[in-house]
């Protein structure tokens, strides 16, 4: 993405690994037609401000369960970079993510922000909009999230995953 997250500050990332959750549907939208999205998801496009944003080797998985989401992400070509400071190696072994619960009703995606690389953001919650169209996920949302509250440039971001399981 730049991962729904990371887009806060503007950094590509996120992706998933497993987290175990029960729900009833109609809290995990999987009993309404517009985010079923219970899954392993991979990022496969992004676009900001309706330009695309080409990956190049960015890596992304989002998990979904019935109420837990997951995701992990890191930057392309990490291996290829020299290990030859301290500063080489963190970045090679770079990874963002994040984890929590997550509402859906309708369209509305809402994640419940428990774990994440970047600390200030616990204990939010970040509101996107969902559409799933076969095997894809359009995540759809802005920076800031708060549109209403921002004095600033508000930016606006389309994220496409692939269901991979």
């Amino acid at each position: 993405m730049f991962s729904t997250h990371s887009l806060r500050r503007l950094v590509p990332a996120a992706a998933g690994l497993l987290l175990i959750g029960a729900a009833p549907s109609d809290r995990n939208g999987d009993g309404g037609a517009a985010c079923a999205l219970r899954g392993v998801w991979e990022l496969v496009s992004r676009s900001v401000d309706g330009k695309d944003q080409p990956l190049a080797g960015f890596r992304e998985r989002k998990v979904v369960t019935a109420r837990h989401y997951m995701w992990m992400a890191h930057a392309g070509k990490r291996d290829t970079l020299p290990f030859k400071t301290e500063m080489d190696r963190l970045r090679a072994l770079q990874i963002a993510g994040g984890a929590g619960t997550y509402t859906s009703s309708g369209n509305t995606y809402i994640e419940h922000i428990e774990l994440y690389d970047y600390a200030p953001e616990i204990g939010t919650s970040f509101k996107a909009i969902c559409r799933v169209e076969g095997d894809r996920w359009y995540h759809i949302f802005t920076i800031p999230n708060d549109t209403a509250a921002a004095s600033g440039p508000i930016t606006h971001f389309v994220q496409v995953y692939r269901r991979i399981e």
